[in-house]
């Protein structure tokens, strides 16, 4: 079958072609009816004809291989498609003077299922009332817009950080706050807030769906791996399952019955989205979507893992979901398989369709969207032929034939971020550009009809009334996202975004042995406030944020934003050299948006009122006399302000280089939020806290662990996954302890700090009491 495109281009030039001298078109033709058939079934076409001069020949071309030959008054077909799609439609008509001819795309669909399903958005459509709202996660609060005037009507204040809408069929709009972790309930009508439901503290709830039954309301969990099942009448929460790592989307079946969650963050083997069974609210099928280890890296295709999984779209005929998300080629770089990283292939998009009467995704049927970014959020025309993909890092919507999920066109300046999408009865496409602010509207009805590939930019309304970000961090979070921009990425693949997605981490170790270092786990940005920790990357490779630019040129494949000038000047074009700060606008702004990330996710571990648990306050004990805070001081938790790096025993062969210099350590990663940023070490080669401090650590080089209990490790892993930035109050005082010193150790444990030329491999202290910690250590030391 033909794609849409090449399609319409034939019909366009056949019907040219027909355009022959007026005598040559005598005759006319048409096909009044054409309405979309259910494929298997038979549909009629009849063709009316007019200004005949004597006999009349018609022949048919069904555009499935079913071709007649010329016969008189053959007016009409009865045909039947075997399978879904778009079909080629052909009548030629000729008398004795000349000839015309009727051309346009005929659509056969699977049949529908009654009603509509509903998925996790922070756009909605209210068909009733014409409004359209968005939740506006930067700036806590929704916005009203009139559908048909496409005007904005009102701005509503709201609890922090909304990132998700639903409405109820009694005219309430739900919202769902990641920040506050809870759910607002607005009178549509009214707008005012009718109460807040209060979430589990630090949960980060993120997917928000109501059962078009209406009788439930679904919230994804994803710092605590739960889906919660709530009562829509009353708030209540009925059902809780634990699902296990980071469910982000949640999609509901039209009927109810089955609900779809994704997975946000992947293991290493494959990604997963989880149906649950409504009634038993339990897991029924796990869809793995396996890593692809096989295709060849091309400039069009790629290896890689799923990862990023957004949503899930369930399209009208209740036979397929379509994920998006992303594929981390992590199978590749000098240490993995002797290839270097290309901006072609180091991150790809993909949309992934599961097969839901099989259980399992159709692998052959996988879309790898070609230079793009971040696809996030999937929407159906009404028979469920076209599918519409807001791509957030590209700024702009695809559509894809969703019988063949071959390219069709796509919708441009949509604005930066585009992220939720609503299809209206009257085929307006309202995509919430998030970053940019606004809504914009395009007209689609010739898309949704097949009849062409021309769409209409109706409008772009503005959402934010009074914006919360400073203009420069604005532009910067833009920027970020935007790999669109060909200084950002030529091929318009990666951004920053695509590895530091709002400004965490993807949980995923690459191999930047091309860039001059090795196997790097991604770090979060999130608290770091740019370099306000010191030098950043593992290696503290870069001293201003606007050292990335060296990236964007060399792993993005950008053109960067810094001219050959400027970087001919001095040592600007060395990492650690001469400062990039103010050379560039752009990176100027980058900078001040990461600079602004000055907060970390709070801890799901604490008390739910933000305080320490009785482990944590334990563990926080073991963690001071064990002299943790030597390294990890402050209340950033790190040293790398002063510019060290330390061997803790964990550099090997595959740690590489530190911008193509020598590695002699790695730099102190704050603690801090480490809970959500599993694995860990510059290398991610601990999978947990634990394997940190005793399966990477045998010879007690991080820390004396082997003098702990295994009750007593625990209490240290407990306050560790503690560490959100809090500032808890102190325990009570004990007998002062001599605190360790820079220029020796009672215990030499062979770690290894390097700074400056005077203190290049001088001692790490790990006890603060040596005295104590020798009495602690015979004394918890337990016999093998």
């Amino acid at each position: 079958m033909r794609s849409l495109p090449k399609l319409l281009g034939l019909l366009g030039g056949l019907c040219a072609a027909a355009a022959w001298p007026a005598e040559a078109r005598a005759v006319t033709a048409s096909v009044p009816v054409r309405a979309p058939s259910l494929a298997g079934e038979a549909v009629t076409f009849d063709l009316t004809i007019g200004d005949a001069v004597g006999p009349v020949q018609v022949r048919w071309d069904m555009g499935d291989e079913t071709r007649t030959e010329f016969m008189v008054d053959d007016v009409q077909q009865v045909h039947t498609y075997a399978a879904p799609g778009h079909y080629p439609v052909l009548v030629t008509v000729k008398d004795d003077v000349g000839f015309t001819s009727v051309a346009f795309v005929h659509t056969a669909h699977r049949p529908l299922v009654t009603g509509s399903a509903a998925g996790s958005t922070d756009l909605v459509y209210d068909p009733p009332n014409a409004k359209v709202y968005t939740a506006n996660y930067e700036n806590d609060s929704v916005s009203v817009l009139d559908a048909s005037a496409l005007t904005k009507v009102a701005e509503v204040p709201v609890a922090r950080g909304p990132v998700g809408l639903a409405l109820t069929a009694q005219g309430t709009l739900w919202v769902l706050h990641r920040d506050a972790h809870s759910v607002s309930i607005l009178d549509a009508a009214s707008l005012s807030v009718e109460r807040e439901i209060a979430l589990p503290y630090a949960s980060q709830p993120m997917g928000l769906a109501i059962s078009p039954p209406g009788d439930a309301a679904y919230v994804t969990l994803m710092a605590v791996g739960k889906v919660l099942k709530l009562d829509v009448a009353s708030g209540a929460v009925v059902a809780e399952l634990s699902l296990g790592g980071t469910p982000r989307g949640v999609s509901v079946s039209h009927d109810g019955s089955q609900i779809y969650v994704t997975r946000f963050l992947s293991e290493d083997s494959h990604g997963e989205v989880a149906r649950i069974d409504a009634a038993t609210f339990q897991v029924s099928t796990r869809f793995a979507l396996a890593a692809d280890t096989t295709t060849e890296d091309t400039d069009q295709q790629g290896r890689g893992l799923p990862n990023y999984l957004f949503s899930v779209g369930l399209s009208p005929d209740g036979s397929f979901a379509w994920v998006p998300g992303k594929k981390d080629n992590i199978f590749r770089g000098p240490f993995r398989d002797g290839l270097d990283l290309t901006d072609d292939n180091t991150v790809r998009p993909l949309v992934a369709l599961l097969n839901l009467a099989e259980g399992a995704e159709d692998v052959a049927r996988r879309i790898d969207l070609d230079d793009r970014n971040l696809p996030n959020q999937v929407v159906f025309t009404p028979l469920g032929d076209y599918a519409f993909i807001s791509v957030a890092g590209s700024a702009l919507v695809e559509v894809r034939d969703a019988y063949t999920g071959e390219f069709v066109t796509a919708l441009k300046e949509t604005g930066f971020a585009p992220r939720g999408l609503a299809l209206t009865e009257t085929n307006k496409l309202f995509v919430h550009a998030s970053l940019s602010r606004t809504v914009t509207v395009y007209d689609v009805a010739d898309i949704v009809s097949s009849h062409d590939l021309i769409t209409k930019k109706l409008a772009e309304i503005p959402t934010v009334a009074v914006e919360k970000l400073d203009p420069q961090v604005l532009r910067g979070k833009q920027l970020f996202f935007n790999s669109a921009d060909i200084r950002m990425s030529d091929q318009g693949y990666i951004s920053c975004a695509s590895c530091h997605f709002d400004g965490a981490e993807d949980g995923r170790v690459w191999d930047f042995g091309s860039a001059g270092e090795g196997l790097r786990n991604t770090i979060s940005l999130l608290g770091r406030r740019g370099t306000g920790h010191g030098n950043v990357n593992w290696s503290g490779s870069f001293d201003e944020i606007q050292d990335s630019d060296d990236n964007i040129r060399h792993l993005f494949g950008g053109k960067g934003f810094l001219t050959a000038e400027q970087l001919a000047v001095g040592t600007v074009g060395t990492p650690r050299g001469d400062k990039k700060a103010g050379l560039s606008p752009e990176l100027d702004e980058l900078a001040a948006f990461l600079a602004s990330l000055d907060t970390y996710r709070p801890s799901p571990f604490r008390n739910p009122d933000g305080s320490l648990t009785q482990d944590g306050v334990a563990g926080r004990a073991i963690f001071e006399r064990l002299g943790c805070g030597f390294c990890h001081t402050g209340p950033d938790g790190t040293d790398s302000v002063g510019g060290k790096l330390h061997d803790v025993g964990t550099v090997k062969a595959s740690s590489g280089m530190r911008a193509g210099e020598p590695l002699f350590g790695i730099d102190t990663p704050t603690l801090n939020g480490v809970w959500e940023t599993a694995p860990y070490l510059h290398d991610g080669s601990a999978p947990t806290l634990r394997d940190v401090l005793v399966t990477a650590n045998p010879d007690d080089r991080h820390a004396f662990i082997s003098g702990l209990s295994e009750a007593e490790l625990g209490q240290l892993i407990a306050y560790v996954q503690q560490l959100d930035g809090t500032v808890d109050a102190e325990p009570p005082s004990e007998d002062d302890a001599e605190a360790p010193s820079e220029d020796g150790g009672f215990l030499g444990l062979g770690c290894s700090v390097t700074g400056g030329p005077s203190d290049r491999r001088a001692p790490l202290l790990a006890f603060a009491l040596v005295a104590s910690l020798m009495t602690f250590g015979a004394r918890r030391r337990k016999p093998s």
